[in-house]
């Protein structure tokens, strides 16, 4: 694998893919076999020294997972050490993922040595009747713990938080969000449960066995998070990330820009313009092919000028800041002037300053709203 050199700086992400447990609504690759991290460290280390690198600016790192935090300090550093062959120097933001029953002051500090710079702490909800059907380990006394002790550590520190939770009300949906952000929480990431992919909690609901609100009340609890959220300094910049200035997330803003990065580890994706990659997802098939000296990459698509078209308005229209108007026209010349108009008076979209943005009640459907530019 070459990179290609670009002008633009590049972003790493390092998948690091062992959990305790599978939650029960995850369709990421990932891997409860603890047996096998030592192998799967020796396969992540060997793949990043085998690319051959044309000297880069690397501004953001991100380990994800999985359950990052899980994984030792031993580890941890082997990998950071493998990664310092690109240089670091220029490393603005550095982010950990943690699971609230791994993190205390300690691992922060130890984790800040490595270089980390911001951590992602996977909360969800802080009721443990919504916790259960999700598999999760912690309870509301470990996240709220975990969120205190990232923000005492001056690491810049994030919560994921879902809604549309079996059982879960406005009430208790209001419930987990304030208390983490009255702790101090820099940023938090609003994702609606996800029931497109094939999970166990989705075969649990189809089977009738366990209900989640619907579609309205969703769109409620939305709104109402956008609305908390401002009310403690923190701005929507994305459909799905608010932060105070200054604490947005650097690195998956590389994406939504379409900026550079290179991906390690199992099922991780890798983007260079107008080229995409990404590694094996099943665990036993990429540290085979790395221990072989083989390229663990599975899939490999080049983009059209249609494609790179279509993910310009795409992901563009995800961020808060929305596009120009003139390159919605630009991009979408036949449809554009009669889908922003609409768009306005419908209340899904508003314009200011020469820019089109997404309100947040458009930011709900945005994704079938945006289809119709294509």
């Amino acid at each position: 694998m070459t990179i290609v050199e670009t002008a633009k700086s590049l972003g790493m992400y390092v998948h690091l893919p062992f959990c305790r447990r599978r939650c029960s609504y995850c369709p990421f690759a990932i891997s409860v076999d603890l047996r096998l991290e030592p192998r799967y460290f020796e396969c992540l280390v060997r793949e990043i020294d085998s690319v051959v690198a044309v000297p880069r600016r690397v501004d953001t790192v991100y380990f994800g997972g999985g359950t990052p935090s899980l994984s030792s300090f031993e580890n941890l550093r082997s990998v950071s050490r493998a990664l310092s062959r690109f240089g670091l120097d220029s490393v603005r933001e550095w982010t950990l993922e943690s699971n609230p029953e791994d993190f205390n002051s300690d691992s922060a500090a130890r984790w800040a040595s490595l270089g980390v710079t911001r951590l992602s702490v996977g909360v969800q909800s802080l009721h443990e009747a919504e916790l259960r059907p999700l598999g999760r380990l912690h309870g509301r006394d470990g996240a709220l713990d975990a969120a205190r002790a990232g923000v005492a550590s001056g690491l810049k520190t994030s919560v994921d938080v879902i809604i549309g939770l079996p059982g879960q009300s406005p009430e208790s949906f209001s419930d987990t969000l304030r208390p983490l952000l009255d702790l101090g929480v820099g940023h938090v990431s609003l994702y609606i449960l996800d029931l497109d992919e094939e999970t166990p909690l989705r075969r649990r609901i189809a089977a009738g066995r366990v209900s989640v609100p619907d579609e309205d009340a969703v769109a409620g609890q939305y709104e109402k998070a956008v609305e908390v959220c401002a009310s403690f300094g923190l701005r929507q910049y994305e459909v799905s990330n608010f932060a105070r200035p200054g604490d947005e997330s650097l690195h998956n803003l590389r994406y939504w820009k379409r900026e550079p990065y290179l991906g390690f580890g199992l099922g991780a994706h890798s983007f260079e313009g107008e080229r995409r990659w990404a590694n094996s997802r099943e665990i036993g098939e990429y540290m085979s092919l790395v221990e072989s000296g083989s390229s663990p990459v599975s899939f490999e698509e080049r983009l059209s000028d249609e494609e790179r078209r279509e993910e310009r308005i795409f992901l563009g229209l995800r961020r808060a800041e929305g596009l120009p108007d003139a390159e919605i026209r630009e991009l979408s010349p036949d449809r554009a002037e009669a889908w922003v108009a609409r768009g306005v008076e419908n209340g899904w979209l508003h314009r200011n300053g020469g820019r089109t943005a997404f309100t947040a009640r458009g930011f709900l459907l945005s994704s079938a709203l945006i289809a119709e530019l294509f």
